[in-house]
């Protein structure tokens, strides 16, 4: 790993420099290199505790502009201008707002990549059997290739729209980017097998944060955390950071 290549790059991800190509090699190391991850969240921490002290030197400087009227009115009567309140103000509010009310905010995009997680496959051996047009795919997916394995379950859901391979699908599709692809095959798990409406809907929330569709995804999540279900604490976890 060539970690100052790696801290460069994240550098110039935050600082919203890098190329299509460049992000999607970010996003893409995020979900398959722990220590890439462990240099992102790094470097993330550290440029918020950068900003942080940034508002606190701004602060500062007030305070010695404060000193400084305090030492040159010494023995007569000292009238501060309005200014220096408004700006004391602002300063202040400033401050506050960005370090203590909205200290780990993330973007859609940043929620997803940190909610994300492919689903297992753990699907029934019957399936990966050569009746199905393309079994390889299965094995694509369990490799992390799902850009292969999205295109080779396309080719079997032309077949026979099974419930476990459009659920497969619909995740390698999200992995690779495809979100109006996995879009389809999560709301058809929901409309015509209920069985799989938890998972899709689960599912279809991130799609929906991937997208940037921030409205959709908020009315997914906060059904599904009104119910007692397995992603009930995902969802209402989630829900909170979703601005």
């Amino acid at each position: 790993m060539n970690t100052e290549y790696d801290i460069d790059l994240v550098e110039r991800y935050f600082d919203n420099e890098l190329s299509e190509g460049e992000s999607a090699l970010v996003v893409k190391r995020l979900k398959t290199d722990a220590e890439f991850k462990a240099v992102f969240d790094r470097e993330r921490a550290l440029i918020r505790s950068i900003r942080a002290a940034g508002l606190s030197r701004d602060l500062q400087l007030l305070k010695e502009i404060e000193r400084g009227i305090s030492a040159s009115s010494q023995g007569t009567v000292r009238r501060i201008q309005p200014w220096y309140y408004a700006a004391a103000a602002a300063v202040v509010l400033f401050a506050v707002a960005t370090v203590w009310l909205f200290p780990n905010r993330q973007t859609p995009d940043e929620l997803f990549n940190d909610y994300f997680t492919p689903v297992s496959n753990t699907f029934a051996p019957t399936l990966r059997s050569e009746t199905l047009s393309q079994p390889e795919a299965f094995m694509y997916y369990d490799r992390g290739d799902y850009a292969t394995a999205a295109s080779l379950f396309g080719e079997m859901l032309v077949q026979e729209a099974n419930p476990d391979v459009l659920l497969l699908s619909a995740n390698a599709n999200l992995a690779a980017g495809n979100t109006s692809v996995a879009e389809e095959h999560l709301l058809t798990l929901i409309r015509d097998f209920d069985e799989y409406d938890t998972p899709a809907k689960w599912y279809l929330g991130l799609c929906y944060l991937k997208q940037g569709n921030v409205d959709k995804a908020r009315t997914v999540l906060e059904e599904l955390g009104q119910r007692e279900v397995f992603y009930t604490g995902q969802a209402r976890e989630l829900l909170r950071k979703v601005k």
